[in-house]
């Protein structure tokens, strides 16, 4: 009866408080004002999966006033000493102190609903589909928005218990609030960039890895369970030490016994959840993960490889995160076949039949001691997070481009590109090869095998399995399949479709190609997939953060198509700006948007006499009518090789006039 007359009292309190609803409204006000400023922008391109991350820094400001309002209420509650005075003073404090928790929580509460119900009817309004980005949007939100305002309750109330009104308690009050906050991360950004997902300092922070991506395609919201479980460890603590300050105000020993047993109990199962808190947190949005990835590839040698088998067909069994691979051989001319297989997967064992053998891992690169010439082998790994293949929240992009299963490969999965001082992917896919896959997995987001009864089986080159976040439309005789915060794409496919499907018939025209036509699957995302095509399916990143039929996200289309089925031929230099001059053609061809002239990106890694050589012949190029370049871009491709020169180009494009 008394604890629910107090809640009564401080829903009132809460309620007559200019400084607390306040604060309130003023987190509306600028929410509101963001989403304002982000729709009257014409440039602004349709991150809508990062919008939600403007919630960070209005929680790192308001969080402020409330940790004021209740060090404010908590340190003149403890002025006047009544817990000091009464029998069971104590018990009133601690029952003070759980009632003002729960009216806070329940202020919070609503709020949290009308701050989802502002950015649901945001995203219904611009035509994001009804999916599963709404329930994550809501865990999202209670994530970085409620819990944090939660927490920031107790933190005024350890302040108001330690120090009281002293003056040293606004500089401890401003200093919990910079160390806690949810912007802590870019506020410190050099430190916290260099902590990785599974290390103890990451405990260090409760929001977001980066307030400017928090969204990744198919993968979702920068959330996880690891995140809960960091939020409880925060919340334990705060409440073990509000427990062990109010031990002053006991008067009674059994009072202290029972609190003393209370903050053991905490100290143990914080221990446990901040344990898993570190297991649990994702690598998807770390900075310092990802940088140790790309330092490690950057750090690989040459692997020696042993290629001389051929692979016949695959049988693919994944159960959760554990896969098991048999490989079936039509040939096998070593006893030490070597595979690339993505270096962060363990390797439970491998086995030739029934007998398990030895095996040694480089990298990628993974050598595999035979008994005999045998015609199958049997692998068994695990599938686990990591920054270039996250697997957050059951979702994961495992793409026909990465090494998610043993392939017949030469080379790491990735190699540094030094003129850029940045890894790239080595896959080359072969338009001759061709083996027989048998999937067995729950039911995918997407894959490009058909569905053959419980599995899913067919002839293709690599395999591409997608689970997340995602939607998917049939347009004619095409399955679409797209991120969940895509709008309105209906009414952009056929446009996209079009310019694809002239493009390679344009490309056609000039070089020979490995796909003839547009493959039947298209998956299109803008952030964190790479980009291919192969027989039967094509995985297209536009690159930009803007819609899928956008001139910026088009401008590059022409040139990545290029690049996708073209073989390259000749020195990177003179390819890259084969590519370039073809793609310029391309656009003029198909009428895919405004011409975009400009030379390849590596231009600036030319000498001076070598600009001068590029720019003529840009300059020639661009007095040929379309007949004549394109006899010109089909002469230069057929004809280049390792030891042509600018020289030749130029001679080869006066004659087309």
């Amino acid at each position: 009866m008394r604890w629910n007359s107090l809640l009564v009292f401080y829903l009132k309190q809460i309620g007559k408080s200019k400084l607390y609803m306040g604060a309130s409204f003023l987190v509306f006000l600028l929410l509101i004002t963001r989403l304002i400023i982000f729709f009257a922008n014409e440039f602004n391109p349709e991150a809508y999966g990062q919008l939600p991350g403007e919630i960070a820094m209005i929680v790192q400001m308001i969080s402020l006033f409330y940790i004021i309002f209740f060090f404010r209420l908590q340190s003149n509650e403890l002025l006047y000493g009544i817990q000091a005075f009464f029998v069971d003073g104590y018990r009133i404090m601690v029952e003070k102190i759980s009632s003002m928790f729960v009216a806070h929580t329940i202020i919070q509460g609503m709020m949290l609903a009308v701050t989802y119900l502002i950015f649901a009817v945001t995203y219904f309004a611009v035509g994001i589909e009804i999916s599963y980005i709404y329930l994550s949007l809501f865990r999202f939100l209670l994530l970085y928005m409620f819990f944090p305002f939660v927490l920031s309750m107790m933190y005024g109330i350890v302040v108001a218990m330690l120090f009281g009104k002293n003056k040293i308690s606004f500089f401890l009050i401003l200093l919990i609030w910079i160390v806690t906050g949810s912007m802590v991360s870019e506020l410190f950004v050099d430190f916290f960039s260099s902590i990785q997902a599974n290390e103890w300092r990451s405990l260090l922070f409760i929001g977001l890895n980066s307030v400017q991506h928090v969204y990744q395609s198919y993968i979702g919201f920068d959330m996880h369970w690891g995140n809960e479980l960091k939020l409880l460890t925060w919340f334990l603590v705060i409440t073990g030490a509000i427990l062990i300050l109010s031990l002053r105000w006991t008067l009674i020993v059994r009072e202290r016994n029972w609190v003393l047993m209370i903050v053991f109990f905490i100290a143990f199962v914080t221990i446990a959840t901040a344990n898993g808190s570190i297991e649990l947190s994702t690598k998807a949005f770390s900075r310092a993960d990802q940088t140790i990835e790309v330092e490690y590839y950057k750090d690989l040698d040459n692997p020696k490889t042993d290629l001389r088998y051929e692979i016949e067909a695959y049988t693919i069994s994944m159960n959760d995160h554990n896969v098991t691979v048999q490989i079936d051989f039509s040939k096998m001319n070593t006893k030490n076949p070597t595979f690339q297989l993505y270096h962060a997967y363990p390797i439970k064992w491998i086995k030739e039949e029934d007998e398990l053998v030895d095996f040694k891992r480089s990298g990628d690169i993974l050598k595999v001691n035979l008994l005999g010439y045998t015609d199958s082998l049997t692998f068994q790994y695990e599938i686990i997070d990591t920054q270039l293949i996250p697997y957050t929240n059951s979702n994961i992009a495992l793409l026909a481009d990465k090494a998610w299963y043993p392939k017949k490969r030469a080379s790491h999965m990735y190699e540094e590109n030094e003129l850029i001082d940045w890894i790239e992917l080595t896959e080359d896919f072969i338009p001759e090869e061709n083996y027989v896959f048998t999937l067995q997995v729950r039911e995918p987001l997407f894959t490009n095998l058909p569905k053959k009864g419980e599995v899913y089986h067919g002839n293709t080159q690599a395999v591409t399995l997608i689970y997340g976040q995602g939607n998917q439309l049939t347009y004619d005789d095409y399955l679409i399949t797209y991120p969940a915060d895509w709008p309105k794409m209906e009414e952009r496919v056929p446009e996209v479709l079009f310019q694809l499907d002239k493009t390679i018939t344009g490309i056609k025209r000039i070089a020979p190609t490995t796909v003839d036509t547009l493959p039947s699957n298209i998956v299109f995302s803008n952030f964190g997939l790479s980009s291919f095509m192969i027989k039967d399916h094509l995985v297209y990143n536009t690159g930009y953060l803007e819609a899928v039929n956008s001139e910026i996200s088009m401008k590059d289309l022409h040139n990545n198509l290029i690049r996708f089925i073209v073989p390259q031929k000749g020195s990177n230099l003179l390819f890259d700006e084969w590519v370039t001059m073809s793609g310029e053609y391309i656009r003029d061809i198909t009428n895919g948007g405004t011409n975009m002239f400009g030379l390849s990106p590596n231009f600036g890694f030319l000498s001076e006499a070598e600009h001068n050589v590029v720019l003529t012949i840009y300059n020639k190029y661009n007095q040929l009518n379309l007949e004549q370049k394109q006899q010109f871009l089909r002469e230069w491709y057929r004809n280049m090789n390792e030891d042509w020169t600018w020289d030749q180009v130029l001679e080869l494009v006066e004659r087309g006039r």
